[in-house]
């Protein structure tokens, strides 16, 4: 089949806000923005990070009035993103997702700054900011063992896997949620 793949993805929630706290090893200066308050600098800074496409698709599929965004700097320069959407603006394209939650989606952590704890510790900051929701979901590849372990340290709860289906290079995709079965 043209442009086909399967992803496999694990399926993390956090169920409790002001867990023990993830320090990172370095001083970061954190600001978390509604969509609207990023400034012209910031969203070129964002573009250099994520790139144009991407930034601007993610801008276009999930921007609202209630979806923020996370910004990390490490010295004036943008160390680490990740964009928190509303269930009302995910849950078409992610069904497993409940509805009043917020999920946390294409977390980035520029290369230079990688290994010294700013995914965690960015998390925390998302899931005990003043963003009113009870529950956060984020997931990731499987395959992306250093993410899965941030979203551990985070104290994210595995609640299940996804499979991912895309033909034609993305143009049509299908996912498929199997919850963590409790025995």
């Amino acid at each position: 089949m043209f442009g086909y793949s399967r992803i496999k993805y694990e399926v993390f929630v956090f169920p409790d806000k002001q867990a023990q706290g993830v320090e990172p090893k370095i001083e970061i200066d954190t600001k978390l923005l509604q969509l609207s308050e990023v400034t012209a600098k910031q969203w070129r800074q964002l573009q250099e990070l994520q790139g144009r496409f991407a930034v601007l698709y993610l801008k276009w599929r999930y921007g609202s009035s209630d979806t923020h965004i996370l910004l990390a700097f490490i010295r004036g320069r943008l160390a680490h993103v990740g964009w928190v959407v509303p269930a009302r603006k995910i849950r078409p394209r992610y069904p497993f997702v409940t509805k009043n939650s917020y999920s946390i989606i294409s977390c980035l952590t520029a290369r230079r700054f990688r290994g010294l704890g700013i995914f965690p510790a960015q998390l925390r900051k998302i899931i005990d900011s003043a963003i009113l929701s009870d529950q956060y979901w984020i997931w990731a590849r499987s395959d992306n063992l250093s993410s899965i372990k941030g979203i551990r340290r985070a104290k994210g709860v595995q609640v299940g896997e996804f499979v991912q289906r895309k033909w034609l290079w993305g143009c049509m995709s299908h996912i498929e949620y199997f919850p963590e079965r409790g025995d």
